[in-house]
């Protein structure tokens, strides 16, 4: 049965086309983070970068892939793809729209329009505006993107595994939030590849758990909504080549809660001056959980993303 993994030689073409600004993001380790974890713990840090999450490596990777440009794209968000894919397009011409769940954080629905997104607020009966943004892309026959279901995309996060390796990191563990897939799908691949005896672990909210059932039921399985503070993880409905890719590469699923999210960012914050908003801490969150699966070994987590609302920030700072 052939696979659905990605190949090394994907992710090497994706890389090859980012924008350079989203490549070589520094590699932290910090003693303190050590201590309190009980591990030796590694952070990719992805939020330096003009959009301040590793989003943009997938929409760059996309883009540049094209032969011919599309007439404009489409996409739905709640807030960093949407701000990857609108700094992409616009700066290679492309108008780009993108539909956002109603009460979606305002600060990124700010930057996506600064990017030079058009960004509509989707009402509570377009549900996650998928629905809609494929009738929109229809009628005005601009492309409609979907995260988690585009190997470009997910190639281009597989970046992250490539430079991972190429400083000499052999974790034991690598922990990958499990929000549309395409994080976790390429780095997972990359690292199937490269070093196979790397043990993957997903991390889902939750108050999110669509992507861990599906996981469990071998097909993607919807939820009736979601509500978790972790918005990049708040996938109601999972796309199958997404959740037929994970099933490849992730060795197990573990669950956290917002309580262990914000304190995981706090904890971040505290110890290494970064700021993650909570769908970034949540790799940390899940070391700190299940603490006994990490215990003692070398792990990789990676900082996704630093978009949060004034309101968690404000929280973090009040701790």
């Amino acid at each position: 049965m052939p696979s659905h993994l990605l190949t090394p030689d994907e992710i090497r073409a994706a890389n090859a086309l980012i924008d350079p600004v989203f490549l070589n993001q520094p590699i932290l380790r910090q003693s303190a983070l050590d201590a309190v974890l009980g591990c030796q713990v590694t952070l990719k840090v992805e939020t330096l970068n003009p959009i301040r999450s590793f989003k943009g490596r997938g929409t760059e990777a996309l883009l540049g892939s094209m032969a011919e440009k599309p007439k404009g794209v489409i996409a739905t968000s709640t807030g960093n793809f949407g701000q990857g894919l609108a700094r992409a397009a616009i700066r290679r011409g492309i108008p780009c729209t993108i539909l956002v769940p109603h009460g979606s954080n305002p600060l990124k629905m700010e930057a996506m329009r600064r990017f030079g997104a058009e960004v509509r607020e989707v009402s509570v009966a377009d549900g996650d505006g998928k629905a809609l943004a494929h009738r929109i892309a229809s009628e005005t026959g601009t492309l409609m993107v979907e995260d988690g279901g585009n190997r470009d995309i997910a190639a281009g996060a597989g970046t992250i595994g490539l430079e991972l390796t190429e400083v000499g990191l052999t974790p034991d563990i690598l922990v990958l939030q499990l929000g549309d897939g395409a994080l976790a799908g390429g780095i997972a691949s990359w690292f199937r590849a490269l070093q196979p005896k790397t043990r993957i672990v997903g991390v889902v909210a939750a108050g999110a758990p669509a992507m861990a059932q599906s996981l469990a039921a071998r097909r993607a399985v919807a939820t009736e909504r979601v509500d978790t503070i972790a918005d990049g993880l708040a996938i109601r409905r999972p796309i199958a080549g997404a959740v037929t890719q994970l099933l490849e590469c992730i060795d197990e699923v573990m669950t956290v809660d917002d309580a262990a999210i914000t304190k995981a960012a706090h904890l971040i914050w505290r110890n290494t001056g970064l700021l993650a908003e909570p769908s970034g801490a949540a790799g940390i969150a899940a070391i700190e959980t299940h603490s006994d699966a990490f215990k003692g070994r070398h792990v990789v987590s990676v900082l996704t993303g630093s978009n949060a609302t004034r309101a968690f920030q404000a929280k973090l700072l009040a701790v």
